[in-house]
Order: C-alpha cells, then structure tokens, then sequence
C-alpha cells in the first residue's frame, strides 16, 4: 500500500540538505497543535563552516508558501533540528535507561498480607 505525505513535507523534503521531515502534535485538553519538524544535515551554528542561510531561509519559505496556500491541513510551527542533535538526544536517553537498569530490577510485588 502506498502512502502520501502532506504536500508541505513533500516540497520541504526536496530541498537540499533536508534528511527527513515528520510531524509532532502537541495536545492539552482538546486543543491540538502540529508542528512540522524539518531534520536537517547541516549544522544549525552561523559560526560553524557547515552552516547555511540559504537552505535555512529556502525551508522557511516554502513552509510559510505552502501553509499560505493550503488550508486543509493546519501546521502551526516549524521546527529545524540538526541531526547530530537528535543522536544526542537518543544517546541521552539510552545512557538514562542503562543509568537505570544498573541500579537493579525494581520490585513491583503487592506485599502479601499477614
């Protein structure tokens, strides 16, 4: 079966430098918010030869076009992440899952009355 993305991640998708795009919702109550998140690879600091303007400002502006023009589906914010940050913010989490587990199994038991 084949599946179809959003219009605005396909157009984002295709500039260079973009590695993949997918969508976080944000829910309080019954108030929805979907962020399109843009993984990119190239580095997010103006101070680092890695660096670009010039993809930056092409993926904000095709959002800001395609969100414009296309009401059917609402997307609130844009998030740019590096991908050297979400490795990072895996390795955090694994190392906080191991910090974890070397401490020893928790006992979850119900205490048996007497």
């Amino acid at each position: 079966m084949s599946q179809t993305k959003a219009m605005v991640r396909e157009l984002v998708e295709r500039i260079d430098g973009v590695a993949q795009t997918y969508f976080e919702l944000e829910i309080a109550g019954h108030h929805r918010k979907k962020t399109l998140v843009v993984e990119v690879d190239f580095d997010l600091d103006p101070n680092s030869g890695h660096y670009s303007r010039a993809k930056l400002d092409a993926i904000e502006d095709t959002f800001a076009t395609v969100i414009r023009e296309d009401n059917a589906d609402i997307v609130s914010k844009l998030k740019i992440v590096g991908r050297a940050q979400r490795a990072t913010d895996r390795a955090a989490d694994n190392t906080g899952a191991r910090n974890a587990s070397a401490k020893g199994p928790v006992d979850h038991a119900q205490p048996q009355p007497h």
